[in-house]
């Protein structure tokens, strides 16, 4: 008898929610964010959005728009912008987030985290900084690309993991501030304007921009403390992830080498005197470059030791740069804290650990 009560509660539950709640918002009364860029404004939170318009007319196609809104929270400013796009905001098919550079500087982690428990918002959404405003980057028309929210999610994921771009999603920065060692980076994207060309004339249209990401922002904890150069993000990124594009150039015995990233990624070991080894394993594919000319490797002819050095020294010295570098700010870039709390387990006193972290690195090249 029980059970019949509450079959029959749960239909009534069913039935009301169809009735009460199941009216959707149709789709040409939408704005759907493609991208969202977060600013600190006089009035508190300055948000920029990425939206496409649908139409009900099979003669026109869906526009592209920036809108903007502001407010003292971002709850308000998100309001001042739905207002302002004159429908209401669909946020699920978000797919880049921007911090401006002046938000990234005094509030990062507490505008993540409303956008993280926002939820309709994906949290493997692209995150990246703005050197500058947020709204900048956004509102920039790449040169290859039809908008910037798209470009960023290509560039940064679907064309593969390149040294000198740290590709993160909003998950993976607010995991890393949830560590004990709190380093923490993302990508910081620099604007530069070009001139759309038409069989090598100006065009005269509108300007187009490229984007590039080789600097990198460096956080501890909530923090924002530094800027890397690129070499200290390809550093990052020969620990960090796991790159299958790019290319790495050398001098050695007076010629240029150029050798391909087929694949480079590195393990971690820790042990209880506070040494930390990384051994980093690459396949290159070598091409040699003597002025104009450009020569790749026979298969059966392996290089020799002098290069193999030049390319051995360039990945462990860029590791080992962004090390020291963030290291002076006191920053555990690379999360040795976890590491050796796993190797002595509770006899693990942090005190000054990364002063005393000795860093060893070990370099193992494929040439294929």
């Amino acid at each position: 008898m029980r059970r019949g009560y509450k079959w029959a509660a749960f239909a009534l539950a069913f039935i009301l929610f169809l009735v009460l709640g199941g009216e959707s918002v149709p789709l040409t009364d939408r704005a759907v964010v493609t991208g969202i860029g977060i600013d600190l404004s006089e009035e508190g939170y300055r948000v920029s959005a990425e939206i496409v318009m649908p139409t009900d007319s099979e003669s026109k196609n869906a526009g592209y728009i920036i809108a903007t809104g502001e407010g003292e929270s971002l709850s308000e400013a998100l309001m001042s912008l739905s207002v302002a796009a004159g429908r209401q905001l669909s946020l699920s098919h978000c797919n880049a987030v921007v911090l401006g550079f002046e938000l990234m500087r005094h509030d990062a982690v507490t505008a993540l985290d409303y956008v993280a428990r926002n939820a309709y918002l994906s949290e493997n959404a692209v995150l990246v900084g703005a050197e500058g405003r947020a709204e900048e980057v956004l509102s920039s028309k790449p040169a290859f690309s039809e908008t910037g929210s798209f470009f960023l999610q290509s560039a940064l994921t679907e064309y593969g993991y390149y040294p000198e771009r740290t590709g993160r999603n909003v998950k993976d920065f607010l995991i890393a501030y949830n560590t004990a060692s709190k380093g923490n980076w993302l990508s910081l994207t620099r604007i530069t304007e070009t001139q759309s060309a038409e069989n090598g004339e100006d065009s005269g249209g509108s300007p187009e921009y490229l984007l590039s990401f080789a600097e990198t922002a460096v956080f501890d904890g909530e923090d924002y403390v530094m800027k890397l150069p690129e070499r200290g993000t390809r550093g990052i990124n020969y620990v960090e992830s796991r790159l299958e594009e790019g290319s790495i150039t050398v001098s050695a015995e007076g010629k240029t080498y150029t050798a391909f990233i087929e694949n480079i990624k590195t393990r971690k070991s820790f042990s209880k005197d506070l040494t930390a080894t990384f051994k980093t394993t690459a396949k290159l594919v070598l091409k040699e470059t003597d002025g104009d000319a450009v020569s790749v490797r026979p298969d059966d002819a392996e290089p020799d030791a002098g290069v193999q050095h030049a390319f051995s020294e360039s990945i462990a010295g860029d590791i080992r740069f962004a090390f020291e570098e963030t290291k002076q700010y006191g920053v555990d870039i690379f999360g040795l804290y976890e590491g050796f709390y796993a190797a002595e387990g509770k006899n693990f006193k942090p005190g000054n650990y990364l002063d005393g972290a000795k860093l060893k690195i070990e370099v193992e090249l494929d040439f294929v």
